[in-house]
């Protein structure tokens, strides 16, 4: 029962301390140094890359640049440009397992006519 009375007490104690409160409030001339910092201009690097890029001009001169690219590797594509000889590795080792499953197959049709 004591030990009720005590933790009662000690909250009592918490929240009458409480009583003194006042809202907080920013120091003084907080506004005036926020709206400063907010309408100074920084110049950095990165700010001046972001505003040459955002140009129609660089931007339509970009699109170009892609698009042409693209033609012309569909120009290689289409004129039967090889671009690595992996590929054509792979390609004939696809064409080796298709031949080893045909005569797989073949073999188990002349075995199943014996029975």
């Amino acid at each position: 029962m004591k030990q009720n009375q005590e933790t009662g007490a000690e909250i009592n104690a918490m929240l009458n301390s409480l009583d003194g409160l006042e809202k907080a409030s920013p120091g003084p001339f907080f506004y005036t140094r926020v709206s400063a910092r907010l309408q100074r201009e920084e110049t950095s690097w990165w700010s001046n890359l972001a505003g040459f890029v955002a140009r129609p001009s660089v931007a339509v001169a970009t699109l170009f640049l892609i698009f042409l690219l693209n033609a012309v590797a569909l120009m290689y594509q289409h004129n039967g440009v090889s671009s690595s000889p992996l590929s054509e590795q792979v390609e004939q080792n696809s064409n080796d397992d298709y031949n080893t499953t045909l005569a797989a197959n073949s073999y188990y049709d002349e075995n199943t006519d014996l029975r």
